[in-house]
């Protein structure tokens, strides 16, 4: 994604390679302001800091049987990884239907306008459907701010009709003390 080769075919030799190997060393790296990190780099980032015991947990909310935790916030560049968990006390185990991230006003009024924002990452590290115990995953925003008077809500939802829904607010404050995570 951020290396490049170039190679000039000629047409009309019968015995010209109809199979050309790219190999590392015959690329030459881009270097093009604004771009991000790859998703190897993304993946390889986010694997360093699964392997990482979580020590933090900035907030927690308990629900259904159910403890989710933020254990914590890195940035790298323009990148926020997310470092989130989720306990499951309960003996059912737990369908994972979605995982959303909405950025909602902090205190609603009845009588107001409600502004709520859908975020997507743009890597996660598993994509794991059901879990029984114990589920941690890293999620990976490009460059998130959001005014004080907001909050981002990590939202789990149950499959089926299940009523289980743990919603971890994520404070600006938390976002704003991001340890800087050191990129290779």
């Amino acid at each position: 994604e951020k290396f490049i080769a170039q190679y000039r075919v000629l047409p009309g030799n019968e015995f010209a390679a109809t199979e050309v190997n790219i190999i590392p060393p015959d690329c030459k790296s881009l270097d093009i302001d604004g771009i991000g990190f790859s998703v190897n780099q993304l993946k390889t980032m986010s694997l360093d800091l699964f392997s990482r015991k979580p020590e933090k947990r900035l907030e927690k909310v308990k629900a259904f049987g159910m403890e989710g935790r933020l254990n914590h916030i890195y940035a790298a560049g323009d990148y926020l990884f997310l470092d989130i968990s989720y306990h499951n006390k309960t003996r059912l185990k737990y369908d994972i239907a979605d995982f959303r991230f909405k950025l909602d006003d902090k205190k609603v009024t009845k009588a107001s306008n409600v502004q709520s924002v859908e975020l997507k990452p743009v890597f996660t590290l598993f994509s794991v459907p059901v879990f029984s115990k114990y589920y941690r995953n890293i999620f990976v925003f490009k460059k998130l701010t959001y005014p004080g008077n907001k909050i981002l809500h990590a939202e789990l939802s149950e499959q089926q009709i299940s009523g289980r829904l743990i919603t971890l607010g994520i404070s600006y404050k938390d976002v704003l003390d991001a340890d800087t995570l050191l990129s290779d």
